[in-house]
């Protein structure tokens, strides 16, 4: 295995560090509105759910817990947290009442896009930073990468 160039190591850690300061902005941004990060991303999930390829239906929570790559049980008490909360709802399915759905109360949809509207805020700040440190590393690995 040969080793990486330092402009790879350089891009990989300019990189990396703005992952984690948009991590942060969002830790700290959830928190502001009483939320755990996870709680943030478990909202974020159920109001991306519904696209194209996943047709009307609000997520399971196991649609949930594999999205966020999190153990069934876990994705549990994420839920049973937010229901007390009052910010998402259980819905039984209509023909097998065992299928649980999860949809977000009109409290958690106020809540959630307040915390998106701030996300894309930061953003449009800091955004052009992390694409241009995904874009140094792309680059270096397509210089540096064996002709065929």
């Amino acid at each position: 295995m040969e080793d990486l160039h330092l402009s790879d190591y350089h891009a990989l850690g300019q990189f990396r560090y703005q992952i984690r300061r948009f991590l942060h902005f969002s830790e700290d941004a959830a928190r502001a509105e009483g939320l755990e990060p996870q709680q943030h991303q478990m909202m974020l999930a159920i109001r991306a759910w519904r696209t194209p390829h996943t047709g009307p239906a609000d997520p399971t929570i196991g649609d949930l817990a594999e999205h966020l790559l999190l153990k069934h049980h876990s994705a549990v008490g994420l839920v049973d947290r937010l229901t007390e909360r009052g910010l998402v709802q259980r819905i039984r399915a209509g023909s097998d009442r065992r299928q649980v759905r999860v949809r977000l109360t009109p409290e958690g949809i106020e809540k959630l896009k307040r915390l998106s509207n701030v996300h894309l805020q930061e953003l449009r700040a800091s955004g052009p930073v992390l694409v241009s440190a995904l874009s140094s590393l792309l680059h270096g690995w397509a210089a540096n990468a064996p002709a065929r």
